[in-house]
């Protein structure tokens, strides 16, 4: 794998540890470990030595809850990262926050040493969704936490929300919309809950002891997500996520962009060249990688010229601008139609792709069965 010194990357590193495990999550994070929170830095360290000197114009510090960690460790991860990667002047540097374990002073301390946006897991306003899902914080210790962060400085800031949630109704999600948006935040990802297997939640809804809400319902919500929010100045620019002008997220834009990332630590992904590969969730795992030198021991895939073809497409159409015909000529020398036609034709015939000028974009009623038509791209 050949890494391009002149391209400019994103970079995603993460923080495995959090308080408590919420009841929806499958992530790659462990509560009560925090005591392997050093050792765990340094093999980030080590790890990060071999992109010495790669530009990057977007980092995000993700979790996990990146701070549960001390200020102090945290802080050094930070100094660590401006000192391996040339960042631009114009670096998009994101650390997603529990409501629950930041203050005044650990967001100033951020502030002041060049994190210029946050993500914070709010998602939901409501006591009852909050106490299902398992999450550390109350509503009114998310206010809290919003208002102290922008008393430290950050104007630009993202609030994660969830709907689709056991017993949530219309009424109950609107009112954390506009809860959220109360807080004048300039970029708000609000995702549908998927219940993985392994969870709790996903035993509880096994056992008949949650109810989720129908797809109808579930639908309901979504509409209602972008009006309220368009109506309030926020562009819809991607499936599940919404900006001010000009607020959109560099970061996440890179993935559905397939522009090149950095991914650092457990359960990390890069995508770099023609190659794409991670490190495993285990710690113990990803420290031999890191330490012994464990051949084999990441995840890697060379992708094919149909690989790139068709995530351009799924991406791509992940975005509510849609996808550029001539991009995709440009990129692989071969014109859209002759690869996809068959498939844009039969969605523009069912009035999920719309086809006008250069673009070829999700419609709204393509949005609401984005995986199906994700599928057929494949």
């Amino acid at each position: 794998m050949k890494i391009d010194k002149n391209a400019v990357y994103g970079v995603y590193i993460h923080i495995p540890f959090c308080l408590k495990k919420c009841a929806y999550c499958d992530f790659a994070s462990y509560p009560n470990l925090l005591s392997k929170a050093d050792s765990y830095l340094e093999d980030v360290a080590t790890e990060m030595k071999q992109y010495k000197g790669i530009y990057a114009n977007s980092v995000y510090i993700g979790g996990g809850t990146p701070t549960c960690l001390k200020k102090e460790q945290l802080l050094k991860l930070v100094d660590k990262i401006k000192s391996t990667f040339l960042l631009t002047d114009d670096c998009e540097f994101t650390v997603e926050c529990n409501p629950k374990t930041a203050d005044y002073d650990y967001f100033c301390a951020l502030n002041n040493v060049g994190v210029n946006r946050l993500s914070i897991g709010v998602q939901s306003f409501n006591e009852d969704e909050l106490k299902l899902l398992g999450r550390a914080h109350n509503a009114e210790e998310a206010k809290e936490c919003i208002q102290m962060a922008k008393k430290a400085g950050f104007l630009n800031y993202n609030l994660d929300l969830m709907f689709g949630l056991p017993n949530q109704s219309l009424l109950d999600f609107k009112k954390s919309i506009h809860d959220a948006l109360a807080l004048e935040p300039a970029h708000i990802s609000c995702y549908s809950l998927i219940v993985e297997e392994g969870t709790k939640m996903c035993d509880m809804v096994n056992r008949g002891e949650l109810i989720l809400p129908d797809e109808d319902e579930e639908r309901r919500m979504y509409h209602a997500l972008i009006k309220i929010l368009s109506d309030n100045g926020y562009e819809h620019y991607e499936i599940s996520n919404f900006a001010l002008r000009g607020m959109q997220s560099r970061h996440n834009n890179k993935y559905w962009n397939r522009e090149p990332y950095i991914g650092i630590g457990a359960a990390a992904h890069s995508n770099i060249g023609d190659f794409r590969f991670g490190n495993p969730p285990e710690l113990d795992l990803y420290t031999d990688i890191v330490k012994n030198n464990v051949p084999d021991g990441r995840e890697t895939e060379k992708l094919t010229a149909e690989d790139k073809m068709s995530e351009f497409i799924f991406l791509g159409l992940r975005k509510t601008e849609g996808i550029s015909k001539i991009k995709f000529k440009d990129n692989f020398g071969i014109d859209i139609y002759e690869k996809y036609g068959e498939q844009i034709k039969k969605f523009c015939g069912l009035k999920l792709l719309e086809d006008k000028s250069d673009t070829i974009r999700l419609t709204s009623a393509g949005i609401d069965v984005s995986n199906s038509v994700f599928c057929e791209f494949l």
